[in-house]
């Protein structure tokens, strides 16, 4: 253990809080990144309390936990019907994060971000600058909204939307589009282009490497450290201070992220139609759901018992266990009632250059929230029974994020956010 965590460990008390950084801390920041072979580690020696854990919320980071699994804690709305609209002056590109209170968090195309209170209401709105996030922001230890703009500066704004830090990375900040990983120890890992960048609870950076090719989707909390997939299908680990580590690939590009199903399994859509399973301590692979002719929207929901859920671009809901066998069918669109019950897995249509729709959430029941590309928005029973909140709840859905116990918000791409309950 380094000298800097055993003294935050000594210090720590129940009920910490963090000390506040400075505003801008710039004199934390490393040198150019380093050769794969060679990743810098910093050892922050200044005494200061850490908060530390699992960050609490309803969904804290994209695909609600650290491994991306789209598993919600509370139970979904069933049947959903429309609580709330708001129509908020900016748009969003990237899903909203959820606090333990049901409060929605959206970082905006504008270089805003929006606290709406559980009951709609805006509870605060920041300026974060001259340059919006291209990826989603996370949610930390201590409660510390953190994002990475497109200017490549690292941003955490507290409960309150104060800010709390504001540190340059030095990185090509319009590479930064993949969602950043907040660790237990109250830090975050972050991605742009090749480079990976960790930081400790007040945005110093403290480590930083290189890797071959570009990271793409989100960072991942593995078994061994943080797990990065690259934009040619490449699975690493990295855990401070080694360098990177190859695992294996998944055969082609994921397609907007994958998920850990458990601690040895990793799970994406590949190319759009297959869904792959990567044994992470043999680097094997093999198709749990695969159509010759289909497109799957990616990344997968992680059910009860690891069973993988994805949704084919015609509608068609389907899930398949660690053997490949097909645990769940059903319908969300009119036009997938036509594939005939028997048609099997290659029965999965629809082409690969439509319009995607967001990734689903499922619940500890079962339940599974989804919003298509069209605006159908609904809640699936784990008996195939389907509650619609509308036909069109909005022109293009961006995310669904379960928000509180039975509730489900749906965050659209011209600014519209709507609060489905029961």
């Amino acid at each position: 253990m380094s000298a800097a965590r055993a003294t935050d460990r000594a210090r720590r008390r129940p009920g910490g809080h963090l000390l506040r950084a400075s505003l801008v801390a710039a004199a934390a920041l490393l040198p150019a990144a380093a050769p794969l072979a060679l990743a810098d580690a910093v050892d922050t020696t200044r005494p200061h309390t850490l908060v530390v854990g699992a960050p609490r919320g309803f969904a804290p980071s994209e695909r609600i936990d650290a491994r991306r699994t789209g598993r919600a804690t509370a139970r979904l709305p069933f049947p959903v019907r429309e609580a709330w609209r708001k129509q908020l002056r900016g748009g969003i590109d990237v899903a909203p994060l959820a606090d333990e209170d049901g409060d929605l968090l959206l970082t905006l195309t504008v270089p805003e971000v929006v606290k709406l209170g559980a009951d709609g209401r805006e509870r605060w709105r920041v300026r974060i600058g001259d340059s919006a996030p291209l990826a989603p922001a996370v949610l930390t230890s201590d409660g510390t909204l953190a994002m990475i703009t497109s200017s490549g500066l690292a941003v955490g704004l507290t409960p309150a939307g104060s800010v709390r830090f504001a540190v340059p990375l030095g990185l090509r900040g319009r590479d930064a589009d993949v969602t950043p990983l907040a660790r237990d120890d109250g830090g975050l890992v972050a991605a742009a282009g090749r480079s990976l960048v960790e930081l400790a609870a007040d945005g110093s950076v403290r480590a930083r490497a290189e890797i071959p090719e570009r990271a793409t989707g989100a960072l991942l909390a593995g078994p061994d450290g943080t797990l990065v997939t690259t934009e040619s299908g490449a699975v690493l680990t990295w855990r401070p201070p080694s360098a990177p580590r190859r695992l294996g690939s998944l055969g082609g590009p994921p397609r907007r992220g994958a998920a850990l199903a458990d601690a040895r399994t990793l799970l994406a859509v590949v190319d759009g139609r297959r869904l792959v399973a990567l044994d992470l301590p043999t680097g094997t692979t093999g198709v749990r759901v695969g159509s010759a002719l289909g497109g799957l929207d990616g990344p997968p929901a992680v059910g009860a018992g690891g069973a993988a859920v994805v949704l084919s671009a015609s509608g068609l809901l389907i899930g398949a266990d660690a053997s490949g066998n097909e645990v769940l069918r059903g319908v969300l669109d009119r036009s997938a009632s036509a594939l005939p019950a028997d048609a099997g897995l290659s029965g999965v249509l629809g082409p690969l250059d439509g319009k995607p729709s967001p990734p689903i959430v499922v619940d500890r029941a079962g339940r599974i929230g989804f919003a298509r590309a069209g605006g159908r928005a609904g809640v699936v029973e784990a008996d195939g029974n389907v509650s619609i909140a509308a036909e069109r709840l909005c022109s293009t859905p961006v995310a669904v994020v379960p928000a509180g116990e039975e509730r489900m918000a749906v965050a659209c791409r011209d600014g519209t956010v709507v609060m489905l309950a029961r």
